[in-house]
């Protein structure tokens, strides 16, 4: 069974990191993926995908 951080995950879904991607977020729950694209598409970036991996959440992104 996956241990997800809520610390972890309520950071990725207000505090996303931008500077770079692919981003790994580990110990992110899946449902951070809707916020995180949500915000990605709000802040002008495009062919936003987030995918879910044993470890958390990847994110990827373009200007």
């Amino acid at each position: 069974m996956q241990n997800y951080s809520f610390k972890a995950t309520w950071r990725a879904m207000t505090d996303l990191p931008t500077d770079h991607f692919p981003l790994i977020l580990p110990d992110v729950h899946k449902v951070a993926a809707f916020f995180i694209l949500r915000r990605l598409k709000r802040l002008g970036y495009s062919n936003c995908r987030v995918d879910s991996s044993p470890k958390g959440l990847v994110v990827y992104a373009q200007r």
